[in-house]
């Protein structure tokens, strides 16, 4: 699954409670974890003394965390939580059965599909590098010639823009007046524009 020197394994199991407690959190998302987690395993540790790469002011380490979930189901709520209380950068790994997925948090989470072909490349002159590796793969960013935050902000965009759309299909979906309907297709027509561009 992820090709990394045995140094960098650490297979422990975590108490979700230390999670939750740590950063204080509301019932529904406590309820998240205890419901939707089954385990959580802090899977290996990406760090100079492990791997090998020196670490930047910005990255010092990177955890990979695997996340066994009793439903077939990405737990947004316990990633936030986890990545609230851990002062490091994460990939998670998110496990059903024998379905998996990989997430990470930048701004945003980001997720990949169930059972996508994801190959990790956790070689870079830098953690920083690595982790921002990580996260194109995510993202399925092919491109080399954007900076990171750049891609990162355009990520975005481009989510709150699919969002706004669907938001829109459904208001024209169930609107009962002809002129109203002609105006959201009109904003609608904007923003799948907006999105090609």
């Amino acid at each position: 699954m992820f090709e990394l020197p045995k140094n960098c394994y650490v297979n422990k199991f975590l108490p979700k409670k230390i999670f939750y407690e740590k950063v204080g959190v509301s019932s529904g998302v406590k309820d998240e974890f205890v419901n939707l987690v089954d385990r959580i395993t802090w899977l290996y540790k990406l760090s100079p003394d492990t791997v090998g790469i020196p670490k930047t002011e910005k990255i010092e380490e990177i955890q990979i965390f695997q996340i066994d979930v009793k439903e077939k189901q990405v737990p947004l709520s316990v990633i936030k939580t986890i990545t609230k209380g851990v002062q490091y950068k994460i990939l998670f790994l998110i496990k059903y059965n024998n379905e998996i997925c990989y997430s990470t948090k930048v701004d945003d989470i980001y997720t990949t599909e169930w059972n996508d072909n994801v190959i990790f490349d956790f070689n870079a002159i830098n953690l920083e590098i690595v982790f921002e590796n990580i996260v194109k793969q995510i993202i399925k960013e092919e491109s080399n010639d954007k900076k990171f935050d750049e891609i990162i902000e355009l990520k975005n965009n481009r989510d709150n823009l699919e969002k706004r759309i669907n938001q829109l299909r459904q208001k024209i979906k169930v609107e009962k007046q002809f002129n109203r309907k002609v105006e959201l297709n009109k904003e609608l027509n904007i923003l799948l524009k907006e999105l090609e561009d």
